[in-house]
């Protein structure tokens, strides 16, 4: 454990601290010290804490260092791998020049990990799903010989996008384990023994539930399962994403995509058995007959809702009612051919294709037709929680989800009431001036008040938004639902962008009109214009940073976003983001707020939606030095008695409400 004779945190944060003279530049924060006094208290006390810490507080630091000073197994979970690859490579070492002798380890998820075995395999016979795939595997193999943790990020040539990285790592359903030829030498448990060893493990949100979800289901952990060592604390980094991944992992699913990758992993494992023919032939079968139940689950699809890559509809009885049969008849093969595999039991990779099959079984008897709601009301799982089951088309194939609608008692059970201290903390979690939003959607506190010990603390960013930021909010814009919105958002558009001379995000509630904005003002304006989907995120972002441009995006550029100084001079949101009532889970949680005797709107909607503004309206002003103006064009802002929480909800800095207005400040801020 780590030496805990060190000094104290004033010493450390504060004029004159040890940080001061390791890092040249730095400034002390005061709102850096007050978070880090609050989390080494709620750790030493076995507390809650909740701490919103504005942009540039510089909470990393302040979470970091308390953890590595506790003496507890400390979990921090953050939202993104990039955020766990930044605490290696930046905030970690710096912690080292300290003095601060804790040990870190960092886990990702197993498909971040080259697998050993499976690229022998493939070597010997590589088949490509993209024929294009095939100019890195020679880069893939001379890595592979060098490589001391087989993270795939130590690639930096190999694309996002690269389809046969998923023939080169393994998922749990196919490890072996200790009875694999390598797993001396396997990536991913030489990580996870490192991690048992450390003091501090760094981990990503999905990591952290998929491990919670299987070592609190109800079969139990067995000891080999689970991905992480047993911890005393845990701290959510980037905690605004907790909800919607909890949602994710306390939930099931089935794929039309995992019964076909099923039935081709069979007949791999059986082409040197010759005596499973019947294994094979049912294999077969479940490859030519497994998609007849997604398929059936298809055309319960709602005649409004397109045939599109993302949509996504409630499945209710009534749309399952005709799939019975097809899912009694998918449910009998997988079983059958479980039964068949289950035939050899010294042959590990036949024993883990019969739990998949196992595995399979069971979440498919979630999608039995009389589990599923006979309205739109969530239907109850075994537990008590209130699950809603829809389906999604993405990326040519058909996934069904069994959704919990809320987490709030699921965390109770499974979180809080087995470990001591857990902390939250992100830039984004205050509704207004006040927390109780977020506490309230993560089962820390009900209507009555807090459920747990909690402490909490608002922490305004060091930035001086007042000089250097303002908000743009024009007189005059249509509703947004009328037909004529976007042409007003591309004349709004041609107005702002020549003040910061292009340099800006477009960001949009919806890629239809992020597209019909961006057809109206594409030949005509004269920066570089990018659109989110014509190349990956990354290079997007790469390309933004290197000359004048305004890039048009939707959802997935709101948040995790850093581009810092003059290249982004300029947010313009199109629309309060106000998540879509049509969309199953919000639908779900619209209707449970009703029956709790609430006002959804009020008590849901509205504060989901200002969240998500703050996450927008923070891609601007990254550093002490950035300069630039927000602007959201939506008239519900100023027109509405809700569009005052909104404004309250972000940092402090002027209104402006014309161009030539918009024009004056920029131009005082040079």
């Amino acid at each position: 454990m780590p030496t805990l004779n060190v000094p104290t945190l004033n010493e450390i944060l504060g004029p004159k601290g040890k940080l001061s003279q390791v890092l040249p530049g730095y400034e002390p924060r005061a709102s850096q010290l007050t978070m880090a006094e609050k989390v080494e208290s709620a750790l030493a006390r076995g507390r809650a804490l909740v701490v919103e810490a504005g942009t540039g507080t510089g909470k990393t630091l302040a979470y970091l260092l308390p953890a590595a000073r506790s003496g507890l197994k400390v979990v921090i979970s953050t939202a993104t791998k990039n955020l766990q690859e930044q605490l290696a490579e930046k905030d970690v070492p710096l912690l080292q020049k300290l003095g601060v002798t804790a040990r870190f380890a960092f886990l990702k998820g197993r498909q971040n990990y080259l697998c050993q075995l499976r690229h022998e395999q493939f070597q010997r016979n590589p088949t490509f799903l993209v024929r294009e795939d095939g100019a890195q595997l020679e880069e893939i193999a001379r890595w592979a010989e060098h490589t001391e943790t087989g993270d795939r990020a130590e690639l930096t040539s190999l694309p996002d996008t690269y389809a046969t990285w998923r023939e080169l790592t393994s998922t749990a359903d196919s490890c072996t384990g200790q009875k694999c030829a390598h797993f001396d030498d396997c990536f991913v448990f030489k990580m996870r023994r490192r991690a048992a060893e450390a003091d501090v493990v760094v981990v990503n949100h999905h990591l952290f539930f998929a491990d919670l979800a299987l070592r609190t289901s109800s079969a139990g952990d067995t000891g080999g399962a689970a991905v992480l060592p047993k911890y005393d604390a845990v701290i959510f980094d980037e905690a605004h994403a907790v909800e919607e991944v909890a949602t994710e992992h306390f939930g099931s699913q089935l794929s039309s995509f995992r019964v076909s990758e099923l039935a081709r992993d069979t007949l791999r494992a059986l082409q040197t058995k010759p005596d499973f023919g019947a294994a094979r032939d049912l294999a077969n079968r479940l490859r030519l007959e497994g998609k007849d139940f997604f398929e059936a689950v298809q055309h319960s699809r709602p005649a409004d809702e397109k045939e599109k890559d993302g949509a996504r509809w409630p499945l209710l009885a009534g749309a399952l009612a005709p799939a019975e049969e097809e899912r009694q008849a998918l449910s009998e093969l997988v079983r059958a051919l479980g039964a068949e595999l289950s035939r050899d039991k010294d042959d590990p990779e036949l024993l883990l294709l019969e739990r998949r099959c196992t595995g399979f079984s069971a979440d498919l008897s979630s999608f039995a037709a009389e589990l599923a709601p006979k309205s739109g009301r969530a239907a109850s799982a075994g537990s008590g929680s209130p699950v809603v089951h829809w389906a999604e088309l993405r990326a040519g194939h058909l996934f069904l989800h069994a959704s919990p609608v809320e987490v709030a008692s699921l965390l109770q059970d499974r979180l809080y009431d087995r470990i001591g201290p857990v902390v939250f903390t992100s830039a984004t979690l205050a509704v207004g001036n006040s927390l109780e939003y977020f506490q309230r959607r993560l089962g820390l506190r009900d209507a009555e008040g807090p459920l747990f010990p909690v402490d909490d603390a608002l922490l305004l960013s060091p930035f001086d938004y007042q000089t250097h930021a303002a908000l743009y909010l024009p007189r005059t814009m249509p509703d947004p639902n009328d037909p004529g919105f976007a042409a007003a958002v591309a004349d709004e558009l041609r107005k702002l962008l020549p003040i910061t001379g292009g340099r800006a995000f477009a960001l949009f509630t919806s890629l239809r009109n992020m597209r019909a904005v961006h057809e109206m003002l594409e030949g005509e304006l004269p920066w570089q214009v990018l659109l989110q989907g014509q190349k990956p995120k990354a290079q997007l972002l790469r390309d933004f940073r290197k000359k004048p441009s305004v890039l048009f995006a939707s959802q997935s550029f709101w948040e995790g976003v850093d581009v810092q100084g003059d290249a982004l001079s300029m947010v313009v949101i199109d629309k309060l983001p106000f998540a879509s009532p049509r969309e199953p889970l919000v639908a779900a949680r619209i209707d449970r707020a009703k029956a709790a005797g609430e006002e959804p709107f009020f008590s849901y909607q509205v504060p989901q939606a200002a969240l998500a503004l703050k996450q927008g309206f923070g891609r601007l002003i990254r550093s002490a030095q950035d300069r630039g103006v927000v602007a959201v064009l939506d008239r519900r802002v100023t027109q509405k008695g809700y569009g005052r929480l909104f404004v309250e909800s972000l940092p402090r800095c002027p209104v402006l409400r014309t161009p030539e207005e918009v024009d004056r400040f920029w131009q005082a801020v040079q």
